[in-house]
């Protein structure tokens, strides 16, 4: 809902993607982007690249953690193996296949931007006052993560939630 009342559409991805592509402007209530005056194929290419990997896959990452929440709710052991199954995709999703075991990989998805961006904002470390690193978000979401994995696997459904929701903070 938060994103619908700032873009104003539900298919605000597509719409980024879509009018980066074809150079038309993407006509949101907030965050317009104005791809008609951009004659720079590059740039709409690139837009619509970042576009696809951090606005679609986030909204990806969280459809698989209510998916979760979802499954567990349902309350049978095969709902709760189903549970587990999602938490661990949504986990994929965020962190990329490309990252390696240690999180010191070549990603390209949203656990990479947030390393990205600490290194430039100084938000690196346990801390997050430093300029290289793990990410502070990445330290503190990757804990999210192992804690909603442990709350599913103790079936503890409706203490999954304001996990998802601290995710969610984390990811905004």
């Amino acid at each position: 809902k938060m994103f619908y009342d700032y873009y104003g559409r539900f298919d605000y991805v597509d719409r980024w993607v879509t009018a980066a592509l074809r150079g038309e402007d993407t006509e949101f209530r907030n965050g317009n982007a104005l791809f008609t005056t951009s004659n720079d194929v590059d740039t709409r290419r690139e837009a619509a690249q970042k576009g696809t990997a951090y606005m679609g896959v986030w909204m990806y990452v969280i459809r698989e953690f209510e998916d979760a929440i979802d499954d567990c709710n349902a309350g049978t052991p095969s709902d709760n193996a189903n549970a587990a199954h999602a938490w661990d995709e949504g986990v994929a999703f965020y962190t990329g296949s490309l990252e390696g075991t240690d999180g010191t990989g070549a990603g390209t998805l949203l656990y990479a931007l947030a390393d990205k961006r600490c290194a430039e904002t100084k938000t690196c470390g346990r801390n997050g006052n430093s300029d290289s690193g793990t990410s502070k978000v990445n330290i503190d979401i990757l804990a999210q993560f192992a804690l909603g994995q442990m709350t599913i696997n103790l079936e503890e459904c409706s203490a999954v939630r304001p996990i998802l929701d601290r995710i969610v903070q984390l990811m905004t």
